[in-house]
C-alpha cells in the first residue's frame, strides 16, 4: 500500500507543485502590476520639497542640525546622508542609479520590511533619505507559499489515502485468493465493492476459479466413473477369452470370440463418449455454427435414430415436426445431441417419439418428447450428469453409459443455450434444447 501511495501522492504532488509555480508567476506579476499603478513618488513628494526648501537657506555645515530639528516632528524615521556616500546607492540597480543622480525620488525595500524613499537635494551635496517602516512582504509571501503548500498537500494526503485504502483492500484480497487458489483451493472468492476500479478483474477472477473448481470436480467424477464403467466389460472379456482358451469345441469358442467382440465394440464406444465428452467438457471443440437445411439435415438424425432402433428391437416410432426451413448451428455435433436424444427416448417410450424443430420467441429449440414413463422433478437436472443413472429402469440394461445427456448438455452450451427435462405433451418426457 505504502508504494501504491507514494507513486499516486507522487505525481498528484509534482502536478501540483507545477501549478504552484505557475500561480507564484502570475502573483507576482500581478503584485508588480499593481505597485507600479500606485505612485507612492508624489504622496511624498511634497516632504521632499518642504525639506528642500527649508534647509536651502542654511550654510551646508548646520544643515544636519537644521535637519535634525525639522525631522523631530516626522512619524517616521528621516536621515540626511552625503549624497555620494549614500549606504543604500549599491543596492540601486542601474536605472534607478541613474534616477538618483538626476535628482529624482528612488525607491528601494527596506530590511526588515517596508521601504525606504531617497532623493539627492538640490545642492548636490546632500541625500533625503525617508525610512517608512512596514511588513516583510518577502516573508509574508514564502510563508504564505508555505501554509498553502502544506496544506494542498495535507489535503492531497488524506484524498489519496482514502483513495488508494479500498484500492489496496481490493488489491490484497485478490493477492490472499491468488494464493490460496496456488495451494489448490478453488472455492477461494474475491471480494470486491460496487464501485471499485478492480470489479471487473475480481468477477473474472472468480468466473476462472468457479470453471476451474468445476473442471476438476468434473474430472474427479469422471476418471472414478470411467474406472467403474471400465470394470464391468473387461472383467467379461477376461471371463470370454479364458473360456475361449480352454473350450474345445469350435461352435462354442465362436460364442465366446462373439461376445468378446461385443464386450470390445462395447469399450470402444465407451471410449468414442468419453473422448467426445472430454472435449466438450474442456473446452476445446471446434464449434462453426452455420445455415442448414432442417428437412435433410434432420433426416440423416433419424435415419441414425431408426438404425439403431432396429439393431435393438425398438418398436417406438419416431416422427418429425419441422418448424423452420433453416437451421442455425453446428450440424456435426447438434446431430450427435439429437441422437442422443433419441436413443434415450427409445429406451423408455412405449409407441410414440416425436422430434420438433422451431422458434420458441427469440430461441431456436429443438424438442424429443416420448410416451414413456418420465422422470420425477426432483431427479431432472440429474440426468445430464455424467454417468448419472436415477433406477433401475435406466440402468445399463437399457442401453447407453450415462453420458448421452451430458454430452447434450455441453453441446447445449457450446451453442450458447441450455438442454433441460419437462413434461412431454405425450404423456412422458419432453427433452429440450434451446439456443
Amino acid at each position: 500500500m505504502v508504494r501504491l501511495f507514494l507513486k499516486l501522492y507522487g505525481v498528484l504532488i509534482a502536478t501540483l507543485a507545477l501549478s504552484f509555480l505557475v500561480q507564484s508567476y502570475l502573483m507576482d506579476y500581478v503584485y508588480r502590476k499593481m505597485v507600479a499603478g500606485y505612485d507612492f513618488r508624489s504622496r511624498f513628494q511634497p516632504t521632499f520639497h518642504l525639506v528642500e526648501a527649508a534647509l536651502a537657506p542654511v550654510p551646508p555645515e548646520a544643515r544636519p542640525r537644521k535637519f535634525r530639528e525639522i525631522s523631530a516632528g516626522f512619524a517616521f524615521p528621516a536621515r540626511l546622508e552625503p549624497a555620494d556616500a549614500l549606504p543604500e546607492q549599491s543596492r540601486f540597480p542601474e536605472p534607478k542609479r541613474l534616477a538618483y543622480d538626476e535628482g529624482a525620488i528612488v525607491s528601494l525595500d527596506r530590511p526588515g520590511g517596508g521601504f525606504l524613499l531617497a532623493r539627492r537635494l538640490g545642492d548636490g551635496r546632500h541625500a533625503l533619505v525617508l525610512e517608512l517602516p512596514g511588513p516583510d512582504n518577502e516573508r509574508i509571501r514564502l510563508v504564505t507559499y508555505a501554509v498553502n503548500w502544506a496544506t494542498e498537500f495535507a489535503i492531497v494526503a488524506i484524498l489519496v489515502g482514502f483513495w488508494v485504502r479500498p484500492l489496496w483492500r481490493d488489491i490484497t484480497g485478490l493477492t490472499h485468493a491468488a494464493g490460496r487458489v496456488g495451494t489448490g483451493r478453488f472455492d477461494a472468492k474475491v471480494r470486491a465493492s460496487r464501485g471499485s476500479a478492480l470489479r471487473p478483474l475480481a468477477d473474472a477472477f472468480n468466473g476462472m476459479t468457479e470453471r476451474i473448481h468445476a473442471l476438476l470436480q468434473s474430472h474427479q467424477a469422471l476418471t472414478s466413473a470411467v474406472s467403474h464403467e471400465l470394470r464391468t466389460p473387461l472383467a467379461r472379456l477376461r471371463f470370454s477369452h479364458s473360456l475361449a482358451r480352454e473350450e474345445p469345441d469350435v461352435a462354442a469358442r465362436e460364442r465366446y470370440l462373439a461376445l468378446m467382440e461385443k464386450d470390445i465394440a462395447e469399450l470402444d464406444e465407451l471410449t468414442s463418449e468419453l473422448l467426445d465428452y472430454a472435449k466438450l467438457e474442456r473446452g476445446t471443440p471446434d464449434i462453426r455454427v452455420q445455415a442448414v437445411p432442417t428437412g435433410p439435415w434432420l433426416e440423416d438424425v433419424l435415419a441414425d435414430a431408426r438404425h439403431s432402433a432396429q439393431v435393438e428391437n425398438h418398436a417406438a416410432a419416431i416422427r418429425p415436426d419441422i418448424g423452420l426451413e433453416t437451421l442455425r448451428c453446428e450440424p456435426r455435433y447438434m446431430a450427435r445431441a439429437v441422437v442422443n436424444l433419441l436413443r434415450n427416448a427409445l429406451s423408455h417410450a412405449r409407441y410414440r417419439i416425436e422430434v420438433s424443430v422451431g422458434h420458441e420467441g427469440t430461441l431456436t429449440v429443438i424438442h424429443v418428447d416420448d410416451d414413456g414413463a418420465g422422470i420425477p422433478p426432483a431427479d431432472r437436472d440429474r440426468v445430464f450428469e455424467p454417468f448419472a443413472r436415477l433406477d433401475a429402469s435406466r440402468a445399463r440394461a437399457s442401453g447407453g453409459f450415462g453420458l448421452g445427456l451430458a454430452i447434450v448438455k455441453q453441446v447445449a452450451r457450446w451453442h450458447g443455450g441450455d438442454a433441460f427435462v419437462t413434461d412431454s405433451p405425450l404423456g412422458g418426457t419432453r427433452v429440450t434444447i434451446a439456443w
